[in-house]
């Protein structure tokens, strides 16, 4: 498996920006092909996560590697 990430933040106001974040999933094994669309959700989750842990450390400095 293996996966392309591109982000692209556009300010829309001096305090304000948008985060716009396009994510592509490949798969090699027959197996992983199969469950990937059932597996959807997970992934789309998954991304969410390291997206609103990246907005913490940018917004406030929190370092979720720290984190309980």
């Amino acid at each position: 498996m293996w996966s392309i990430s591109k982000d692209r933040f556009i300010e829309l106001e001096p305090e304000r920006t948008l985060w716009e974040s396009e994510n592509v999933y490949r798969f090699d094994g027959v197996m992983i092909r199969v469950l990937a669309p059932i597996m959807k959700g997970s992934f789309r989750k998954q991304q969410r996560v390291h997206m609103e842990d990246f907005k913490a450390f940018a917004e406030r400095g929190v370092d979720v590697r720290e984190a309980e």
